[in-house]
């Protein structure tokens, strides 16, 4: 494990005793509501005075983060315990099990000794608060160097978008870049061996860019057969590599997990013969031996094929290249200028403020060139005007402190910018391993759960609050490459190297990855992520065994979760507070009966296991649980019968071998804002319970090949705003027009469907974004998405072997931003009326 050491100049969110703060107020004040919900008088005022108090006086000394984080963990105990208790009341009207029943009004009976209790904990809170006011009084108050802009439960902005959108920017002072490499690129192919051109450069300095760049200029695509991009992982396996050239040019939507004879067979098939252009993006692997044999299952290409790899590594340039390697250097101080004030600015409002593009040209050079510390610095002051803000980012001591190179000075000072719940869940992101692809609904999903997003008030989905983190996240650049619906169902984002190590250490002590080398764990750990570690076994990591405030475990390496059950109960014995528990991509054939006892848990993932056959019953009594992913799992006979008890549900992945779900499984679950019903193969009907959903956002019915018909309850439905439907052979659409479930519709999303076109559909009045895919029989565009024309921003259409026209009233989309055309073989032309689509910002159409 790499652990990351604190300075002087870099506190991590454990260590900042301002992120502290914010956290303990907003806690504090969950507090308060509950002190006044059970009457508890004395207890209220005190806690009320202390926040009046505090949100004055905000600035504190790092001296007093212990204290505020201890304050925290006693803040966030005394709400879990009213959650629970609030939970067990709420389902004892509603419950039919005997078992429950039973336990539950046992907890009635004894409401004046719960309430004793509640009380003893909030006393213990408060004393911890009168320490830190006591010690507050002693300190002198100290400036911090960053911006001060204080979080408070009624500070946030609410957003009623819940899909993330797509961001594009331009290329900025490449174009020698690009044409050197494409020169290269372009010479004479009468080459004996494969030609491999290496990009090498410092993090950061934009050769995946310049690598995009060039992968789409005309010459490129007109002078190569076949383009294809691999991102490599730090982890360099053949397979991996070979499944991505293979998935890249299939034309199934869904595709099984191929053996690695398969794989080779496929790649030979993809490859032989053609002149192709394969990008090897972000390549670590200093193995020739792994080179080796890869390079000898893609010597099957025509003479002239070539392999552009990316790099930071020179030895790695040294193993591949062919050539010498093409060294990236920073841009130009103009173009980093440029970059800079269009991160920075809207387009053309620089010329308002000229005050601040001096200021902006004295940080342009301390980002010495590199586009992503101009990015993220320059995103970090988009729509702040006032010159002592960019005075204050331009003096930051970050730029000049030392960390031995451990974290770029623009990136520190950049995250110093950032609010404290940004930071939090920033932090949290350190969780997932380095060039990772995120799922960016699961990571909604535990940021939820884990309890780092607070809302205003009670009409605020906390999801909707968290996709505002991520956006503006994103809009700072600490989030790239977002695509939305990768693979048609599921959205994802990466982030870059040298982002992820501000994350860790943002994250400092409280975040640990367990690996088979790791000796000792502190036991201040909350947050566990095992990778590299034998779970063959039953035993835990024994400076692990003893640490009982635990809060998340999670496996980081894909497709590999543990392999024994005893493992798994050892952790549900050893850590009953967890929030989190991950152990998808297992092989255990039974989920443990004690599950039922982590009464906190919020997140439970046992997705992508082929040997287990049944969920315990006692997974009816995680009334907290939030997310249960159980998808990918097709041993699995069906869900409890009680199921409906989980009345916390807000997001529900399955696949079971049912023939139908009961009415009575997920109709009880009105919690529910996402269901996603995954390679039921059985399946032939849906439940009428769905008209009991009325919270449901999205719904996803993915590979289900007997499913013939929805069922009228889809029309209650009404605040459905995405429906993904995708590989249902049997499924047609053709009485659309009497589901008035569809017309708060924002994304829809089909797939892999016999039939599409559908008559008079007047209710997509909402859609803002469409996705059609792997659909033989479409030849154009179904006419009734003139219905969303004053809406529709985002149109995709690929994997349609037929598609051969785009309709003349396509120039009535006048909302269009966004035109993909991909992997459509027949070739057409764009129709006259495209120049009125006068918001269209992207147009590609490939093969």
């Amino acid at each position: 494990m790499d652990v990351v050491q604190e300075s002087s100049t870099f506190l991590s969110i454990t260590k900042d005793a301002k992120v502290l703060l914010d956290m303990l107020l907003v806690k504090v004040n969950s507090v308060v509501n509950i002190a006044r919900a059970m009457n508890m008088h004395s207890e209220l005022i005190k806690l009320e005075l202390f926040v009046e108090k505090t949100e004055r006086d905000a600035t504190l000394s790092h001296e007093v983060a212990e204290m505020l984080k201890l304050a925290c963990y006693d803040a966030e105990r005394v709400i879990d315990k009213y959650e629970i208790w609030s939970l067990k009341n709420q389902l004892l009207p509603s419950s039919t099990s005997s078992k429950v029943r039973g336990l539950i009004f046992s907890g009635r009976l004894n409401h004046f000794a719960y309430r004793n209790r509640m009380c003893l904990e909030i006393r213990k809170l408060i004393k911890k608060l009168d320490k830190i006011g006591d010690f507050e009084e002693k300190i002198e108050l100290v400036e911090l160097d960053s911006f001060p802009i204080w979080v408070t439960a009624q500070g946030r902005r609410a957003t009623s978008r819940t899909r993330v959108s797509v961001h594009y920017s331009g290329v900025v002072g490449r174009v020698i870049d690009r044409d050197t490499v494409i020169e290269a690129l372009l010479k004479s192919g009468n080459e004996a061996t494969l030609f491999v051109y290496p990009i090498v450069g410092v993090g950061g300095i934009g050769k995946t860019t310049l690598a995009k760049f060039v992968y789409n200029d005309p010459k490129i695509v007109s002078h190569f057969q076949l383009l294809l991009w691999v991102h490599v992982s730090r982890v360099f396996k053949v397979e991996e590599v070979l499944e991505q050239i293979v998935n890249s040019v299939r034309e199934d939507l869904l595709c099984e997990k191929l053996d690695m004879n398969e794989l080779k067979n496929l790649v030979h098939e993809t490859l032989y013969g053609k002149n192709y252009l394969i990008v090897l993006d972000d390549v670590w692997n200093e193995d020739p031996v792994k080179w080796d044999e890869l390079k000898k299952l893609l010597m099957v290409g025509a003479c002239g094929s070539k392999i552009l790899v990316t790099t930071r590594k020179k030895e790695v340039a040294l193993i591949m290249g062919t050539v010498p390697a093409y060294c990236l250097k920073g841009l130009l101080n103009e173009d980093s200028i440029t970059l800079f004030l269009s991160k920075a600015f809207e387009q053309g409002q620089e010329v308002d403020h000229p005050n601040l593009v001096g200021i902006a040209r004295m940080i342009v050079r301390k980002c010495e060139g590199n586009p992503l510390f101009l990015m993220i610095v320059g995103s970090s002051l988009r729509k702040k005007t006032e010159r002592r803000e960019w005075s204050i980012v331009n003096n930051h001591s970050g730029w000049n402190s030392n960390q031995n190179g451990e974290i770029s000075s623009a990136l520190r000072v950049s995250y110093e910018q950032l609010t404290s719940n940004l930071k939090v869940c920033l932090a949290y992101c350190s969780i997932f391993p380095k060039g990772c692809v995120i799922e960016i609904d699961k990571l909604i999903q535990l940021w939820v759960a884990e309890g780092l997003i607070s809302k205003s008030n009670e009409s605020e989905d906390l999801e909707h609050v968290a996709i505002q983190h991520f956006r503006e996240l994103l809009s700072r650049s600490f989030f790239q490459d977002v695509e939305e619906y990768r693979s048609v169902y599921t959205s994802i984002c990466t982030m870059h190297d040298l982002v992820h190590d501000i994350a860790l250490s943002a994250a400092g002590v409280e975040f640990c990855t367990v690996n088979s080398h790791i000796q000792n764990i502190s036991d201040e750990v909350r947050h566990v992520a095992f990778s590299d570690y034998d779970l063959s076994g039953k035993e835990l990591p024994t400076s692990l065994v003893s640490n009982q405030a635990l809060r998340t475990i999670s496996f980081s390496i894909d497709g590999l979760g543990p392999t024994s059950t005893m493992f798994v109960e050892n952790c549900i014995a050893r850590f009953m507070q967890l929030r989190v528990l991950d152990i998808s991509d297992s092989c255990f054939d039974e989920l443990p009966s004690s599950v039922g006892e982590l009464k906190y848990l919020r997140y439970l993932d046992v997705s992508s296991n082929g040997s287990i056959k049944e969920l315990p019953d006692s997974i009816n009594k995680l009334l907290s649980l939030q997310t249960l992913r159980v998808s990918h799992c097709p041993q699995l006979e069906g869900l409890p019968k009680d199921i409906g008890n989980l009345i916390s549900l807000r997001h529900l992945y399955i696949t079971t071998k049912q023939a139908c779900f009961p009415d009575k499984a997920i109709g009880c679950l009105s919690s529910l804002r996402s269901l996603y019903i995954h390679s039921c193969n059985n399946l032939v009907s849906l439940s009428e319970g769905l008209q009991h959903l009325t919270n449901l956002r999205t719904l996803a019915i993915i590979s289900c090949p007997r499913l013939t018909f929805f069922p009228s309850a889809m029309k209650h439905l009404t605040t459905l705003e995405n429906l993904l439907i995708v590989d249902c052979k049997e499924l047609t659409l053709l009485e659309w027009q009497d589901i008035e479930g569809l017309r708060m519709l924002r994304s829809l999303v089909i797939g892999g469907l016999p039939e599409l076109e559908s008559k008079d559909v007047h209710c997509l009045g909402s859609l803002q974004m469409l996705v059609l895919a792997g659909l033989p029989e479409l030849v154009t565009l179904p006419r009734w998405l003139e219905g969303a024309s004053a809406t529709l921003q985002y149109l995709r259409v690929e994997r349609c072997l037929n598609f051969a026209a785009l309709p003349k009233w396509l120039e009535n989309l006048t909302a269009l931003e966004k035109l993909e055309i991909s992997k459509c073989r027949k070739s057409f032309s764009l129709p006259e009326g495209m120049s009125c689509l006068t918001n269209l910002k992207v147009l590609k159409i490939d093969n």
